[in-house]
């Protein structure tokens, strides 16, 4: 079996990266031939996981955090090989597409169901948003896009020294918290499907293909990788002290029965700024700013996890 690997080597601690040592060596063990890419700065993943897909490989396995595993997915889907199996061995700060599946931790037992495990088809998201520059561009994304003040807060932990040193969920706690006492509410006109269902200050709006971010924040409890339509969580605009007790019940999921927050079905989500452009996060990066544009991709990845 021909496995294309592309290793973020920044992302995790040391305990990860010799976990990640350990599955090689039980790949290599069971007679797999592997291609290494390394990245080195940001694009390099979707660059390597588009290459080895189309250099024929039977498995394109992203090894690193969220942003390693959205970005490898996409690759592979502008490939001229879109349907190339894809897997990930998740090792960064959040994790939380991984959390949509029950993963082994073994080694040699990741190893074997990589070689005989059965592909599932789920779905991917489309964003189209403006750049820093203003410039319009398109990113897929395999877990949730959002747009408000989880956009600072992914800024915020991506850039911070600090919290290299921390565990991830208590990272995106930590810069959670901070962005939250910063953030001021913007106001949005948010389009579901051609209808128009939300036009006022917001707090954030998860586009979620999967149930988590944030470092384990289970912001859409009732999300299905494989189901063909985003869920669309919004949290309104409130006063800080709301907010921070609201954030500490998003970890269980019980934020949805806060008046604060509404949930929608919908396969594309379209948002317009009315004052300030809200920061967009796709993946765990920060590509750019609303306005934006979401569309659900159905069964467009084939997965193997």
């Amino acid at each position: 079996m021909k496995i294309g690997i592309v290793l973020n080597p920044a992302s995790g601690r040391r305990g990860r990266r010799l976990f990640w040592s350990a599955l090689r060596r039980a790949l290599e063990a069971r007679s797999a031939d592997i291609s290494l890419r390394e990245t080195k700065g940001f694009g390099d993943a979707g660059r390597h996981g588009r290459e080895l897909a189309e250099d024929g490989c039977d498995l394109v396995l992203a090894v690193g955090g969220d942003g390693t595993v959205g970005e490898v997915a996409g690759g592979i889907l502008r490939s001229r090989r879109p349907g190339a199996v894809f897997s990930f061995i998740p090792t960064g700060t959040g994790c939380d597409f991984a959390r949509n599946f029950a993963i082994p931790r073994e080694p040699s037992r990741i190893a074997e169901h990589l070689l005989t495990a059965p592909v599932r088809s789920v779905d991917a998201g489309l964003l189209t948003c403006e750049n820093e520059d203003g410039v319009s561009c398109t990113r897929h994304f395999i877990n949730i896009a959002s747009f408000g003040v989880s956009g600072k807060i992914v800024s915020a932990v991506n850039e911070a020294r600090r919290g290299r040193r921390l565990p991830g969920p208590m990272v995106f706690f930590y810069h959670s918290l901070m962005q939250i006492l910063r953030y001021k509410p913007c106001k949005i006109r948010l389009r579901l499907d051609g209808e128009d269902v939300y036009d006022g200050p917001i707090t954030a709006v998860a586009v979620a293909n999967g149930a988590w971010f944030g470092g384990g924040m289970k912001v859409a409890p009732g999300a299905d990788v494989s189901d063909g339509l985003f869920d669309v969580v919004i949290i309104r605009g409130a006063a800080r002290l709301r907010l921070l007790t609201l954030m500490n019940s998003i970890y269980s999921g019980n934020h949805v029965k806060s008046p604060l927050v509404s949930i929608h079905r919908a396969r594309l989500v379209e948002v317009w700024p009315a004052g300030e452009a809200a920061p967009v996060d796709s993946d765990g990066e920060a590509p750019g700013h609303i306005p934006a544009r979401f569309e659900i991709l159905p069964g467009a990845v084939n997965l193997l996890v």
